[in-house]
Parts: structure tokens; C-alpha cells; sequence
């Protein structure tokens, strides 16, 4: 019994210092990098001691607590994004040159995260907040990424398709009849698809064709609510 008793303390004495040589070797590399980086975390810490919001500047005194507060913002402004019940609101307090800056951040976001890591809410709000302000490249591109995940999701195929539409141009206009013609055969019993449908075929001037999708929708039940969502 002493002997295994001996054994054990032993092997619970090298475990102990085991963990006492690796905690002191992060903390030497914490303070190497301190070191040799002293004037770049000297300088960021001064940038983030102070915030603009709004055309104000508040000032953080607590360096220590600046960056969990910029992440925390940064956290609640990608929940209120993320969040469709919030996102006309949140179209109402941004100006385009700020949702086309939204538009460059959700572009670079596809292109270096991990498609399992994908905020795909975020991104397809983003998509639809710039084509609402007539960024209608930036969103489609969006949609395209998401589409490469998920082909045939059928709201996002939809709200590509409404995307292209708000641009009023030939070519876009038709890529928007070719998804709804699919959506349309594919899901016929989806009231607002055969509206959307009805609404490409008037816009490229056929209107016999639009009056009968329009009416079809209507005698269906659908309602157009006066937005496109």
C-alpha cells in the first residue's frame, strides 16, 4: 500500500507541475508580446477610449472594460440585425452610405468565415436592407452566397428575385422571371410568389399574362401589404 501510495503522489506531483510549467510558459509569451508590442497596445487602447455615436463622443474612462464594451455593442447591433422583427426599424435610422458599408462588412464576412458559421439571418437581412436602398448588386451577390449553401431555398431564390426587380433593368428583370417561373411551378400553392410573378410578367409588358397571374393570386386570398417582404 505505501508503495502505491508513493506512485500515486508522484504522479500527482509531476500533474501539479505540469500545469505550473505551462501557466507560467503563456504567461512569459503574454509578456513578450507586451513587450515588443508596447506602443501598438498603447495606442489602441487610447483609440477605444473613446466612442462616436450619433455625431457624439463618448468617452470610456475604463480602459479595461473599452473593449468588452465594444463587443458587447457589436453584439447587440448583430442581434437587432439578425432579428426580422426589427429590421424595417432599423432601415428607418440607417442612411445608404451606412447600409452599403453593412453590404462591404456581410460580403468580406462570406468570404473569410466558415460556411457552418454563417449568421445566415444577418446576411439575408443585410441582403434585403440594401436592396431597399437600391444596392441591388451588393444584395443579389449576398443572396448568390447564401444560394451556394442552400440552391433551392425557396425564400431565398424569392428574394433574389425581388432584388433584381427593384433594379427596373432589362436583363436583371428577366433573371427575375426566370426564379419566379420556377417558384411559381414549384410551389404553386405560395400565394405571394404567383403576385411577384404577376408583377415581372407587367413589367416586361405582358400584360395578359400579368392580369391572369394577378387574378389568380387575388381570387386565392393573397393581399399585398404594401411591401415587398
Amino acid at each position: 500500500m505505501e508503495i502505491n501510495d508513493a506512485w500515486g503522489y508522484c504522479k500527482m506531483s509531476d500533474v501539479v507541475l505540469f500545469q505550473i510549467i505551462q501557466t507560467i510558459f503563456w504567461l512569459l509569451i503574454v509578456v513578450i508580446i507586451v513587450i515588443v508590442f508596447h506602443r501598438e497596445i498603447k495606442h489602441l487602447l487610447q483609440s477605444l477610449s473613446s466612442l462616436q455615436v450619433a455625431g457624439a463622443t463618448i468617452q470610456l474612462k475604463d480602459r479595461k472594460e473599452t473593449l468588452r464594451s465594444y463587443i458587447l455593442l457589436a453584439e447587440t447591433l448583430i442581434d437587432l440585425v439578425s432579428s426580422n422583427d426589427r429590421i424595417e426599424e432599423i432601415q428607418k435610422l440607417l442612411n445608404p452610405s451606412q447600409i452599403e458599408s453593412l453590404g462591404v462588412f456581410a460580403l468580406k464576412y462570406t468570404d473569410e468565415m466558415e460556411e457552418s458559421e454563417w449568421n445566415e439571418e444577418l446576411l439575408k437581412n443585410i441582403a434585403y436592407l440594401l436592396s431597399r436602398a437600391g444596392r441591388y448588386r451588393q444584395s443579389v451577390a449576398l443572396y448568390e452566397a447564401l444560394l451556394m449553401k442552400r440552391p433551392d431555398h425557396w425564400e431565398l431564390l424569392h428574394l433574389k428575385a425581388l432584388a433584381l426587380m427593384v433594379t427596373r433593368l432589362p436583363e436583371p428583370v428577366e433573371e427575375a422571371h426566370k426564379i419566379l417561373l420556377q417558384l411559381v411551378n414549384r410551389y404553386p400553392e405560395i400565394k405571394e410568389t404567383r403576385f411577384n410573378y404577376a408583377l415581372v410578367l407587367s413589367m416586361l409588358k405582358k400584360e395578359d399574362d400579368a392580369y391572369k397571374e394577378m387574378a389568380r393570386a387575388i381570387e386565392d386570398g393573397y393581399l399585398p401589404k404594401g411591401k415587398i417582404r
